[in-house]
């Protein structure tokens, strides 16, 4: 039986390193992306409202990676590796792994998730364990659609009334359900 499919806690992409979300990055999460509505509209939760909320959130992250569930990870440029501009978490369901992401609002436009999630799809499927990489989003969300055909997946299926944006509508919306297999 092949081992259990974990991500590193740090790698790089061509533009990029991207590691383990640490409690300590709350600063740098909670100005960056926590707070603001535009950057979390499709977002399955309001902003954060405290830098509580976001020490909190960083503390299950933490957690998450020790259980081996899901992997919270943040994105830094190689040529400013203290700034943190995003977030990717993959999350591991026996022989398939999801993702969702946030970049920072200044970011946007600019490749950051497309770059770490083929990244991340490319390990996922090099796994032995693991036969099917997904993702969905809001159907009003084209950027994370264009995230997920530029990280190498194909639109499944529309998932109607299947996913909550809170920020959005207090009903289920529609979804699109992207994936990669091998």
């Amino acid at each position: 039986m092949p081992a259990t499919y974990r991500v590193p806690e740090t790698f790089n992409t061509e533009r990029f390193i991207v590691r383990k979300a640490l409690v300590s990055d709350a600063v740098s999460v909670h100005q960056g992306w926590a707070t603001d509505r535009e950057v979390t509209r499709y977002l399955a939760w309001k902003p954060h409202s405290s830098m509580e909320q976001t020490v909190s959130f960083l503390e299950g992250a933490e957690r998450a990676w020790e259980v081996g569930t899901s992997f919270p990870l943040l994105i830094a440029p190689h040529t400013a590796p203290d700034e943190i501009i995003g977030t990717v978490e993959p999350r591991s369901h026996q022989a398939r792994v999801s993702y969702g992401w946030v970049t920072r609002r200044d970011h946007w436009g600019q490749g950051v998730a497309s770059e770490v999630v083929r990244w991340l799809v490319d390990h996922a499927l090099a796994h032995p364990a693991i036969f099917r990489t997904e993702a969905m989003c809001d159907v009003e969300n084209i950027a994370s659609s264009r995230v997920m055909e530029k990280a190498g997946m194909t639109r499944e299926a529309v998932l109607r009334r299947y996913i909550l944006h809170p920020n959005v509508s207090p009903e289920p919306r529609d979804a699109f359900l992207y994936s990669k297999v091998r």
